[in-house]
């Protein structure tokens, strides 16, 4: 989060009757399983129900259950009646929501923040969360504005600043947490604050949508902890595990070129060849190559490469293509000549020789295996833009790199907080074999071309590297 930030929200817990759950909360923060057992078993009952019976049911003695009675009945949710408890139905129905808290297996997403959104007048929400008073659906509406897509969120986050800086401080530490998750407890005795004070910053963070308060039973008591509401911190979750490991060192990779900016150094060569004295060149098996003689010329001026290897007839047709692709070449009368524009090209260093081939309107990287529909502008950089992921990380399998690709290629590809059933989730993609390769080629061959990854195989395994052209391309 950044904590410069000015932009504040209206949220004032004053606009609902917001004492009471504070009260109710200071009691469950006390609660040991017998409470919850009580508590459960109350609910779960008619409207009134008998001491006694709810003694037995919970296995209590009327002198065991009494104390617990007395203290559940702070919440308003009983009365007493002779020797039976009477329920309000209004308070049961909140209390039923209520106690999902304690259940191991509660998650507080949206269905979670939905019902906590029921507690306050209904006029009051647009003015909190800024949206048209006449939403057809007012939680739709603040979910589009807030909570849509990670990006949204995430402009959000960085947006919010509380005029309480304990209240940054608690979100900071439980978003920092290696669990993304902080107990209650910890956070009282950090910042010195009493338990109203923690109930009221909890209740001011849900409201805010950036931690929500849970339970976990530890030895037969209670403990309240912090979290991020569930489908964000599953989101995050998903990018720890999916962050790619530093892969081999540099030593152990066999590049496919030898320097960083090989591939314009190597269209250099070409050109400057071709300029000096345009030579030869005839089609081969769909390719246009030049003759033999020249094919030494250039593997010998290039390094890495034999004349007579497959691979290096298949980099050289390819440089051909691309000089003629860029407007620099052209084949007349079975020669490859210069054009006028290659003399600018030449003269520039390799750096801005590889800004302009990424920035060129007429370069192309053909992927003929690739559906039409991702052959697109906005998938080329959205796929380019995995590489963030890996800025800094140095030389990475590319295997274990595509595990965390979350490039959206297409309309169901993008990620977005859906609703599947009672519960909720950010959709993270799945690709086909199609869109896989397409990654590859823009990964491992188009951002390569341009300078900005180098590649590589080591054991069989495909790796790359950002290099320094590319982070501070794309680092910006």
């Amino acid at each position: 989060m950044e904590p410069n930030s000015i932009k504040k929200y209206k949220i004032s817990l004053e606009d609902y009757p917001f004492k009471q759950d504070l009260e109710n909360r200071l009691l469950m923060a006390q609660f040991t399983s017998k409470d919850l057992a009580v508590l459960e078993e109350i609910l779960y009952s008619s409207i009134k129900v008998p001491i006694k019976k709810l003694a037995k049911s919970t296995d209590l003695t009327e002198s065991e259950i009494l104390p617990i009675l007395m203290k559940l009945s702070r919440t308003g949710l009983f009365s007493f009646e002779e020797d039976s408890i009477i329920l309000d139905k209004d308070l049961r129905k909140y209390f039923e929501g209520q106690v999902a808290k304690f259940d191991p297996e509660f998650k507080p997403g949206m269905e979670y923040i939905q019902n906590l959104l029921k507690k306050v007048p209904i006029h009051v929400l647009p003015i909190w969360y800024s949206i048209p008073r006449l939403s057809n659906g007012i939680f739709e509406s603040i979910v589009e504005k807030y909570l849509l897509t990670p990006q949204i969120f995430q402009r959000y986050l960085n947006d919010l600043t509380f005029s309480d800086p304990i209240l940054s401080s608690i979100v900071q530490d439980v978003y920092t947490s290696a669990e993304l998750k902080v107990y209650g407890k910890d956070l009282i005795e950090k910042y010195n604050l009493t338990r109203e004070q923690f109930e009221e910053a909890l209740l001011q963070l849900e409201f805010h949508f950036v931690c929500c308060l849970g339970y976990e039973n530890l030895e037969e008591e209670y403990k309240e902890i912090v979290t991020p509401f569930q489908e964000w911190k599953d989101y995050i979750l998903f990018l720890k595990a999916t962050q790619t490991p530093p892969g081999p060192t540099a030593e152990t990779v066999e590049r496919t070129r030898l320097h960083d900016f090989s591939y314009v150094q190597d269209l250099t060569h070409l050109l400057s060849l071709a300029k000096k004295h345009p030579f030869p060149v005839s089609e081969e098996k769909g390719k246009l190559l030049p003759t033999p003689e020249i094919r030494d010329q250039l593997s010998s001026k290039m390094g890495g490469f034999t004349p007579k290897d497959p691979l290096f007839m298949n980099y050289l047709a390819g440089l051909i293509s691309k000089l003629s692709q860029l407007k620099l070449t052209s084949v007349v009368d079975g020669r490859l000549y210069a054009l006028e524009s290659a003399s600018d090209f030449l003269e520039m260093p390799s750096e801005s020789q590889a800004l302009f081939l990424y920035r060129h309107p007429l370069n192309r990287h053909f992927i003929p295996y690739a559906p039409a529909s991702i052959l697109t502008d906005r998938t080329l950089r959205e796929s380019e833009k995995s590489i963030l992921r890996v800025l800094s990380t140095g030389w990475v399998y590319f295997d274990e790199f595509l595990k965390g690709v979350i490039a959206p290629l297409n309309e169901n590809s993008i990620i977005s907080l859906k609703k599947q059933g009672k519960t909720w989730k950010y959709s993270i993609p799945s690709y086909s074999e199609e869109e896989l390769a397409f990654i590859k080629a823009i990964i491992l061959e188009w951002l390569f071309e341009t300078g900005i990854t180098a590649t590589g195989r080591v054991a069989g395994r495909a790796v790359f590297r950002v290099t320094a052209f590319g982070q501070s391309l794309f680092g910006q």
